[in-house]
C-alpha cells in the first residue's frame, strides 16, 4: 500500500513538473515575441540572480523537512511533526527576508561592478526581491506535505503558482512596454511575485484542510507525550540534510 502511495505521488510530482514545463514554454514564445532579443536579454540578466539565491535559499529544505516528518510520522511522534513545521517555517521565513534585503542592498552594486553588464536590468533585479521572500516559505510548506507523502498539495500549487506567474509576466510586459524595455523586462520579473504568493496561498488552504485530520490522528494515537526536539538542534539537522542538495 505504502508503495503503491509513493509511486502515485511520483506520477503526480511528474506530471505537475511536465505542465509547468509546457506553461513555462509558452510563456517564453510570447515574452520573446512581445520583448524582442533586447529585452529577453534584460530579464535573462536579473532571473539567474534570483534562482541562486532561490537555490541557496530552498533548494534542499524541502527534502530535508521531507525526510525529517516522515521518520517522525513513522514513530508517530506527532507532536515533534508539528514542531518541524513550526521551526522550519520560522527558519525559511527569517532566511528569505535576508536574502531579499541582500539583493535589494546589492542590486546597485551588482551593476556599478559590471556583473550585470546592463543598468537596466537593475528594475528587474528589484522587482524580483519580494519572490524571494514567499518562494522560500512556500518550500517550506511542500516539503511538509512530501513528509506526508501528500503530493497533491505541492503539485496543485506549482501548477497554479507557474499559471500566476506567467500570465502576470506577460500582461505586466504588454502594460510597461510603451515606457521602455526596461520597465517591460521588470514587468515580467515581478510576475514571479504573484506566482510564488498565490502558490503559498495554494498551500495555506490545504494545510488548513489536512490539518483537521492530522489532529484526529494525533487523538487517535494513545502514545506517551514525547520531548520535542530543541529548535536549535533541528536547525542544525535540516541544515546537514539541505546543504549537499543545494550544493
Amino acid at each position: 500500500m505504502s508503495s503503491d502511495k509513493f509511486l502515485r505521488g511520483a506520477m503526480i510530482l511528474t506530471l505537475a513538473g511536465l505542465m509547468v514545463k509546457v506553461i513555462g514554454s509558452v510563456n517564453r514564445i510570447l515574452l520573446s515575441r512581445l520583448l524582442g532579443g533586447e529585452g529577453i536579454g534584460l530579464y535573462q540578466m536579473a532571473y539567474p540572480v534570483y534562482l541562486l539565491l532561490l537555490a541557496i535559499s530552498a533548494a534542499g529544505i524541502p527534502v530535508a523537512i521531507s525526510i525529517i516528518v516522515a521518520g517522525f510520522l513513522a514513530q508517530k511522534d506527532y507532536a515533534n511533526v508539528r514542531q518541524v513545521f513550526r521551526v522550519s517555517l520560522r527558519l525559511m521565513a527569517c532566511v528569505g527576508a535576508v536574502l531579499a534585503v541582500c539583493l535589494v542592498l546589492a542590486a546597485g552594486w551588482l551593476v556599478d561592478a559590471g556583473v550585470i553588464t546592463d543598468a537596466r536590468a537593475y528594475y528587474s533585479l528589484i522587482a524580483l526581491t519580494p519572490a524571494i521572500f514567499f518562494a522560500t516559505i512556500l518550500a517550506s510548506f511542500r516539503g511538509y506535505f512530501q513528509g506526508h507523502q501528500l503530493m497533491t498539495p505541492p503539485a496543485v500549487s506549482q501548477i497554479v503558482e507557474q499559471f500566476i506567474r506567467v500570465v502576470t509576466m506577460v500582461v505586466l510586459a504588454y502594460v510597461l512596454l510603451p515606457y521602455g524595455l526596461e520597465y517591460a523586462a521588470a514587468g515580467a520579473a515581478f510576475g514571479a511575485v504573484p506566482g510564488s504568493l498565490t502558490g503559498l496561498v495554494v498551500m495555506g488552504c490545504f494545510y488548513r484542510y489536512y490539518r483537521k485530520q492530522w489532529q484526529t490522528d494525533a487523538v487517535k494515537v494513545q502514545a506517551p507525550a514525547a520531548e520535542l526536539v530543541r529548535s536549535r538542534a533541528l536547525i542544525k539537522r535540516l541544515l546537514l540534510l539541505a546543504l549537499p542538495v543545494s550544493c
